[in-house]
């Protein structure tokens, strides 16, 4: 992961293009609130397991709440996008407090590697775009935070 996401400008295309990756799976005949939910659980089933599956869920469904309400607004609330990057923020944020330390672990080991491998694979490729690695969580709040001050995404 050797991109510098302190850069606004590679920040700003990184964030679009989560954007748009929502956009387009809006399209699909089956996107709803529900299938959000399960198909983000999907990408990982090796980590995201029974005990918090039902708390995840709940959390991806509130995510895909959040981001269409956000992409609705947009035009009309003079192109802002800081409820949509709210709510990546945040759900990612909330997700690391649900999973146990083994579960914190490999979730972070799979970010990294589908970071990494996310041209050579579609599973990576997904996974890199629904999620947010460490690196890229921490340059979002950073981002985010000096826009907008701090504290603003508690």
């Amino acid at each position: 992961m050797n991109i510098d996401y302190q850069n606004l400008d590679i920040f700003e295309t990184d964030y679009i293009f989560r954007i748009q990756t929502f956009e387009k799976y809006l399209e699909s005949p089956l996107a709803s609130q529900e299938h959000f939910a399960k198909y983000k659980i999907g990408l990982m089933p090796n980590i995201f397991y029974q005990h918090n599956v039902p708390e995840l869920i709940d959390l991806f469904r509130a995510e895909f709440l959040e981001i269409k309400a956000g992409l609705e607004r947009y035009e009309l609330d003079n192109h802002n996008d800081f409820p949509m990057l709210k709510s990546f923020i945040n759900t990612e944020r909330a997700l690391r407090k649900v999973l146990d330390e083994k579960q914190l672990r490999d979730y972070t080991a799979k970010l990294e590697w589908s970071f990494d491998h996310q041209k050579t694979d579609a599973g990576a490729a997904a996974v890199s775009r629904f999620f947010l690695a460490s690196p890229i969580l921490k340059s979002y709040i950073y981002q985010v935070e000096k826009l907008f001050g701090k504290e603003i995404l508690d």
